[in-house]
This record gives C-alpha cells, structure tokens and sequence, in this order.
C-alpha cells in the first residue's frame, strides 16, 4: 500500500481501531498503536520502529521502541477482540483452522528464541526464530488469528537467557504441535465458529495435535508424512494385562497384534479403478487437478490404534513424474472425498497469509529481541492484516483465483449485513459495510 492508498483510507482504518484503542492501556500508547499500524500499512523499504517513526508524523523513535518492547499493554487482549471480529466479518460455520509455522531469519543469538533450526520459509536449517501461527479461512476470506513462538529447550534450559529475553517463568517447552493444539484449544473456548482443522505433516503425525481435534469434536483434514503407520482392517487387540509371548511389564492398554503398515504400502495396494480426478482449488491459471483414493484405515498413534477408523486419503499430481501425498482425516464417511480434497487445499491460505503478512504489513520487519516485542510486533501485524481484510470486503473485491478453494458452499464474498454488529458497536460494521 503507498501513501495515497493510506491516505483515502485513513478514515476507516481510524475507524477501525477505535475499538481496540482502549486496549492498549494508558492513553498516551494509543497514539503509537495508531502510528504504528499506520507505518507498517505504508510500506517503504523496512518497517522497523526507526522507519516508522520517521514515516509517521508524530513519531519518535525511542518512544516507539518503547511502545514495542516495554510498554505495559497486553497483545492477548488485542488479538482476543479480532478473533471475534474476524468471526462477525468472515464466520462460517464450515471455516477451517489452518495451522503452520514460519521461519524469522535473525543474526546473533539474543533474540527470543533464535537458534539453528530448520525453517520451512527459508527451506533449510539456519539462525531463525520459529512461529507457529493459525489462519481463519472461509467462503468469504482468510486471516492470521493467532499464534505461538516456539522456543527450543535449550532456551527453556537456560534461565540466564531466558531473562535476559524476558521470558516469564511460567513458559514451559511445547512442541510445536502441542502449541497448536493450545490455540485451538483456546479457539473453541472463545466460541470461534469453524468446523474442521488442517495442517502439514507436523502436525497430522502428531498424535497430540489430532487427539485435541477429536476431543473438541473438530474434523481434520491433515498432511500425514509416507512413513506413517496404519492397519487396513480394525486390528487384533492383546487384552490389558497380557504381558505377551516374550514377557516383560503387562499392557496397561489394549496393544495390536498385527503389525501396521506404513500408508506408502497402503497407498500401493490400490487398483488404477480407485483413482479419480478431483479440483481441489481454482487456480491463477486454471482448476487445479489431482487424482485421488482413499482407503479406511486405523492409524497408529505412538504404538497404538486410534479407537475408530480414518479415511487416508493418496493425492498424486498429474505430472509425468508423479508427486504423491498423504492425507488423514475423521470426517465421516457421508463427507464427500471432492469436500476433502477443497478442505485440505485451504492450506495454502496460509501459506498466502504469511506472504501478504511480510510482504503488505511488516510481519517480520522488527528489530526487537525479547518475548514482549516479539508479541507485540506480531498482534500489531496481524491487526494491520485484519484491516486490510475487511476492506477488501468492503470493497467487494472478490478473493484471488488462487486463493479459493472450489466447494460446493462457495458463494460469492458479500460484505457482512449491518445486523451482524457485536456487542452494539457499529464501528467495525461501517468498516464492512457496503459501499
């Protein structure tokens, strides 16, 4: 966005953050989260707080470095009311949770959480910051909701560290699933409307990830990696207390008898008749098309046998070289594989909310090191991205081709009518409204 572009906006986004003002704390930051968001919607070559401050009238540096780094104002709240305000603009009852992490290239060893760790963004292993972020993605459009910073346990070993970072102490080692699994967690508590929960491998070989899932009463429709474990027929259970041929501690839970195999094997044993053609999402030069089979297994979750059975799906590109992937999901047998196949292809809004997270409102432009500035940067980026998402709305301007997944619910993306306000305050309506 260039300056002319904020400047004919600048009325609604003044609008925009009236509501979330007051949450900033003492009056005197509410000035430098208006600049701030300003500065990081302007664009310019780097969207740290020096540039921004300059940028900005009003800015001052030291006192934006501040408004980042110390100031007492909490992101959780923040980004509490744009969960709500994102379900009020795109809320659906058949949304999907699409959860990932993304790499922060950092040099040095002093920021939050930084180590040599491998970086799906960057595509290999290097000094970075990891989060770990979830998307609200509907028939009417897709935003950043939440997330989580990962922090390696040799930063939760090292308490000089950790303080320094400003880490509170009652920040434990999660695993970046298990973080996931936290932000749904917290989803479902704030009443968010969604329906099913996607994800790469990291996430669907997680057995705590796709037990939160099952547990809140979520579908998935998740990345599973090719050495995976499944059985192809409900497998033998040994009784609870047979310690087995060999001996040893008796079972405290029902063990197969059977050996699994891995879905690669499982993907192999299906007849050329399995396969069909499927779209699973309109893209920038056409449909994309995949052939798709899907089997009915029982997967193997740290050594045991998920209690029902699972649809696998196998989706293999129509490439010469033929690129195949594997899926898991619990929807029920009644969910069309087309509905699969459209929910799995909503990963990519992600993918595509990082993009426009880095590339239109600074994401990852901050140059502060420890745990506060890291959150407050991301909410104030992830707000200044929500802003934008509502006016594409306002402006009736369609999602990208590339960006929809084809479904048979798909409408076109309406603004929201004035009668969805929440909590009587019209100001996030007339941000949506219609023009």
């Amino acid at each position: 966005m260039d300056a002319n572009q904020l400047r004919r906006l600048k009325p609604e986004l003044e609008c925009f953050l009236d509501r979330y003002l007051p949450l900033f704390g003492r009056p005197e930051n509410q000035p430098h989260a208006s600049r701030f968001i300003q500065g990081l919607l302007a664009g310019g070559d780097r969207r740290n707080v020096e540039n921004i401050a300059e940028a900005v009238n009003g800015g001052v540096v030291r006192t934006m470095q501040k408004f980042i780094s110390q100031a007492v104002w909490d992101d959780r709240a923040v980004l509490t009311e744009m969960r709500g305000d994102i379900v009020e603009l795109l809320g659906d009852e058949d949304a999907v949770l699409n959860f990932d992490e993304t790499g922060f290239p950092k040099k040095g060893n002093k920021s939050v959480g930084v180590k040599r760790q491998y970086s799906g963004t960057l595509g290999r292993v290097d000094n970075c910051q990891v989060g770990v972020f979830v998307n609200y993605s509907s028939r009417l459009g897709h935003t950043l909701m939440d997330r989580r910073l990962f922090l390696p346990e040799d930063w939760i070993n090292d308490r000089q560290r950790r303080a320094e970072a400003g880490v509170p102490d009652c920040v434990v080692f999660r695993t970046k699933p298990e973080l996931a699994a936290e932000m749904m967690r917290a989803a479902v508590e704030a009443g968010i409307l969604f329906r099913w929960v996607g994800g790469d491998s990291i996430y669907g070989d997680s057995p705590t990830f796709v037990r939160t899932a099952r547990e809140l009463g979520k579908w998935y429709v998740v990345d599973t990696s090719s050495e995976a474990r499944v059985w192809l027929e409900q497998p033998r259970l040994r009784p609870t207390g047979d310690v087995g041929r060999r001996g040893g501690r008796p079972a405290k839970q029902p063990k197969a008898i059977d050996k699994p195999i891995t879905v690669a094997e499982a993907a192999a044993s299906l007849s050329a008749s399995a396969w069909r053609r499927v779209t699973v999402a309109e893209g920038s030069q056409g449909p994309r098309l995949y052939e798709y089979a899907e089997l009915v297994v029982w997967f193997s979750e740290e050594g045991y046998p998920t209690e029902e059975s699972e649809r696998l799906l196998v989706r293999r590109s129509l490439d010469q070289k033929a690129e195949v992937k594997y899926q898991r999901s619990n929807a029920p047998a009644n969910v069309p594989l087309p509905r699969l196949a459209a929910v799995g292809g909503t990963r990519w809004t992600v993918e595509q909310d990082f993009q426009a997270g880095k590339g239109e409102c600074g994401l990852d432009e901050y140059e502060t090191r420890g745990w506060i500035g890291w959150h407050h940067h991301t909410a104030l980026s992830m707000l200044a991205m929500f802003f934008l998402e509502a006016q594409r709305l306002r402006m009736g301007k369609k999602i990208p081709a590339s960006d929809r997944a084809r479904s048979s619910r798909r409408a076109p993306a309406p603004a929201r009518p004035p009668s969805l306000g929440r909590k009587g305050n019209h100001r996030l309506v007339t941000v949506a409204a219609a023009s």
